[in-house]
Parts: C-alpha cells; structure tokens; sequence
C-alpha cells in the first residue's frame, strides 16, 4: 500500500468516527441502528451484520480515544423483537473540571519530557495536547527540575513494563569499577534521585530486596525462564524510599558525610540530607553514592567551598584528583611561550665597488 493510500484511510476513518460522534451527541435521545444507518453515509445500504461489525470496531476506536458509547435495549411492541439504541452522554463525553496547582501542571510538564523517548511518548504527548486544550498552563517555564531530565529511554520502558506487569527479569549489571554480572530480579518499583533512575525488587539470588541504577544495566531485560507475568506479589508494606538506603544498594553504595561552606554547594545539598552544622560554622551533609570517583570528580568542581569527612577512598580521591588538577594548571601556566618567527628583511646593499 502506496503512502497516499494510507493516508487516504486515515482521513476516512477519522471523518467516519467525527461523523458518528456528531450523530451520537446530537441526538435527543437514544438513536437506533435504522436512524443511524440513514443519517450516516458509510453506513447506508449496510446489512445489519455488517452494520454490527463496523459499529464495534467505531465503538473500540472511540474507546480508545476515552469516549464510551452508551447502549440500551427494549421490546419493540411492533416486532415483538428487541430493539436497541445508542447515545453518547455528556458524563461519557465531558471530562470533569480539572484545576492543577502551578506545581501539579510543572510536574505534568516535566513528566511529558521524562516519557517522550519513550515507548509510551505518543500516549503521554496526546493526554497533554487535551489538557492544554482545557486551557490549563503547561508552560515548561514552570518546570522545577532540570530541563536535561532525560529518562525515556528503552530500558527504562522495559523497566516500568515489568514492574507493571509483575514480570520476573533478568539482565547483565556492572557493578561501579567492577564487571558485569547477570542478575535475575522481582522487579518492585522504579526510583527517581536527581536526574538517575534506579529498579527496586528482589533478587531471586541474593534473596533479599536490592536496587539497581537503570544507566548500570546493559542490554536488555528478558524475561526469567520459567516465570509468568503476575506469578509473584509485592509486599504490602513495601515502600521505595524506605529501601533505597546504602545498606540496601546494589554494588559498591555508600554514605558520603561533607562539610559545605555556608551558601555553597546547592546542588549537592538538593540531593543530599542536611546532617547540622560543625564547631567552624560548616554545614554538615550525608549523601549517597556508588562509584567514588564519580563523585569525586563532581566535588572537585567546587573547590575547597566542599571537603569530605568521610569514608577515606572518597577523599583521598578528591584530593588525587585536586592535585592532578593542580599540576595541569601549573603546567600550563608556567610552560614558555613560544617565540614568534622573525620576520625576515633584506638586508641594506653595503657592496663595496672596487
């Protein structure tokens, strides 16, 4: 089928479901099957099982779109048979009146982004096309969090399918400065902490809950031979961000406790859990990491306003990379600069004649 074709079966389909739509809430009652038939060219001269047979698939296709048909039955006093009637009500066609607080609509926003990559990208992006229709402000300029926010990816689509599906999976991780190992999990819950992402579930090896940074996981995630979709059950008790702790982390997890300078570090302390204040006027804070070097790297981008108490590999890398850090600047700064090539002139004639 040529492109023209298809397009020319989408514009049929959407004038057909317009059409009946129109017909429905136009109606002053219930309209039935002959009304329709003569009111609706695609589908006059219909038999009646063919009219039934392009009636539901309209009806799944108006579903789809959030609109429920309506249905009725009677004797008919003239037949002596059934009659039936359909209608579309303002409580199946009207949504009720929505007000989102600046906030609600900011994280409305931010989810737009957080799925658009995703698989279900196209889902997400007609339910805020509907929502800016009702006139409610979606503006991204409200968007509290950063606009590099990108979590759409397909693994995270796959990660959210099984959680929802209570699928069994299991998948190659790379614990932080490790290898890669496979793990097989139960899969509970998905975590947001800053821009990251994180898999909470059982570990069918370990047999305890664990969690599992999403950018960690490569490839794919496959279903746990043996295993069926809902064949296991979430505890009742069960919270994510009770579990999201180092001692439940997978991998090499810890706790960082920094020393802040007073007005510095606001992107760590968004992230972290202010722990006081030290004798010196210093603000104390905890916060949770996998890899050391990574975070050592981000620390050393704030200079001597950030120190770290502990654990010892934490600091000492801070302090290897601000003294490599150190040395390149030096280098840099005490190398000679390189003396420009002299121009060359002609030399004066200063021949002597015999």
């Amino acid at each position: 089928m040529g492109v023209n074709d298809a397009d020319s079966r989408v514009r049929e389909q959407t004038e057909r479901i317009l059409n009946l739509l129109i017909a429905l809430r136009a109606a002053s009652g219930w309209i039935d099957r002959d009304s329709l038939k003569a009111c609706m060219d695609e589908y006059a001269g219909l038999s009646d099982a063919a009219f039934d047979r392009a009636f539901s698939r309209d009806k799944r296709l108006l579903r789809d779109l959030g609109i429920e048909i309506s249905t009725a039955t009677w004797d008919d006093e003239f037949t002596g048979r059934n009659g039936y009637g359909y209608r579309i009500t303002s409580d199946d066609y009207e949504l009720p009146e929505i007000d989102l607080t600046p906030q609600e609509a900011a994280v409305l926003s931010v989810a737009s982004r957080f799925w658009q990559d995703s698989a279900l990208g196209e889902a997400s992006g007609r339910a805020l096309h509907k929502l800016r229709g009702l006139g409610i402000d979606l503006a991204e300029s409200t968007d509290p969090l950063p606009a590099r926010m990108r979590f759409g990816t397909e693994t995270f689509a796959a990660a959210l399918s099984a959680v929802n599906a209570r699928r069994a999976v299991r998948f190659s991780y790379r614990k932080p400065g490790g290898v890669a190992g496979e793990r097989r999990l139960e899969p509970y819950a998905l975590l947001t902490r800053g821009d990251r992402v994180y898999l909470l579930g059982r570990d069918l090896d370990k047999e305890e809950i664990r969690t599992f940074r999403l950018s960690r996981i490569s490839g794919t995630l496959s279903r746990v031979h043996g295993r069926k979709d809902g064949d296991y059950t979430v505890p009742e008790d069960f919270r994510p961000g009770d579990w999201f702790r180092p001692v439940h982390a997978s991998g090499a997890s810890t706790t960082a406790h920094l020393r802040l300078r007073p007005g510095s570090g606001d992107p760590l302390r968004r992230a972290g859990t202010p722990a006081g204040t030290d004798d010196a006027g210093w603000d104390l804070l905890a916060l949770g990491y996998d890899d050391p070097e990574e975070l050592a790297a981000t620390l050393v981008g704030f200079g001597r306003a950030v120190e770290v108490d502990s654990p010892a590999d934490l600091a000492d890398a801070l302090e290897r990379m601000r003294g490599t850090t150190l040395a390149a600047l030096t280098a840099a700064q005490d190398a000679p600069v390189a003396p420009s090539t002299p121009v060359e002139t002609e030399a004066p004639d200063t021949e002597e004649r015999a």
